[in-house]
C-alpha cells in the first residue's frame, strides 16, 4: 500500500471573508466587485491570504530536535489583483521559500464554489507534487521524501523534474 504524506485530510482550509467572496464570484471582475461591496481593505502592494492549505510536515525522524522537520505549505493568495496558488517548502530550521506559483484563470475561479472545492483544488495539485517527488527520486514514499528533504537542506532541488508532474503551469510570467 502506498503511503501518502500529502493526503487530503492534512489540508485545512479556514473559512475567511476572502474565501466567501471567492466562492461567490464568477471570474476576476466579479471577484473584485465583491471585494469592494464587502468593504475589504485591499492593496496591490500587499499579498493577502485567501486560503491557507496548512503545513504538511515530514522527515522529523531525520533530526535530533523534535521541533525540526521539513514541511510543504500551500495556499491561495490575492496579489497584484491576481489570485494565485502557491507552494512553499520549508527546511528543518524553519527557513522557507516558494517553489511554485500559478495564477488562477477565470474558469478556475468559477469552479471554486465551496470550501470543499478549494480543498480539492489544493489537494489535486499537492498530490501531483507528491507523485513528482516519488517519480523523480524513484524510491518508495519514505525514501523519496527523505531525499527531497536532504535536497531542501542542501538547496539542490531537482525542481524541473518534480514540478513537471503538476497539471497546472507556473504561469506568473504570463501576467507580468
Amino acid at each position: 500500500m502506498q503511503i501518502h504524506f500529502l493526503s487530503k485530510e492534512k489540508i485545512s482550509v479556514q473559512p475567511t471573508k476572502l474565501v466567501e467572496i471567492l466562492i461567490q464570484s464568477n471570474g476576476y471582475t466579479n471577484f473584485h466587485e465583491n471585494i469592494v461591496k464587502n468593504n475589504i481593505e485591499y492593496s496591490d502592494q500587499k499579498t493577502h491570504e485567501i486560503s491557507n492549505g496548512g503545513f504538511i510536515d515530514f522527515n522529523q525522524h531525520l533530526y535530533e530536535n523534535i521541533n525540526e522537520m521539513n514541511s510543504i505549505s500551500t495556499g491561495i493568495y490575492l496579489e497584484k489583483s491576481l489570485i494565485t496558488f502557491r507552494i512553499f517548502i520549508w527546511g528543518a530550521k524553519g527557513e522557507g521559500f516558494e517553489i511554485f506559483k500559478h495564477v488562477l484563470r477565470g474558469e478556475e475561479i468559477n469552479n471554486l464554489k465551496t470550501i470543499e472545492d478549494l480543498k480539492e483544488y489544493i489537494y489535486i495539485h499537492i498530490n501531483e507534487l507528491e507523485q513528482g517527488i516519488i517519480k523523480t527520486y524513484g524510491e518508495d514514499t519514505n525514501k523519496a521524501f527523505e531525499q527531497f528533504g536532504l535536497a531542501i537542506e542542501s538547496r539542490k532541488l531537482p525542481l524541473q523534474s518534480i514540478l513537471q508532474y503538476l497539471s497546472i503551469e507556473n504561469n506568473i510570467k504570463d501576467f507580468k
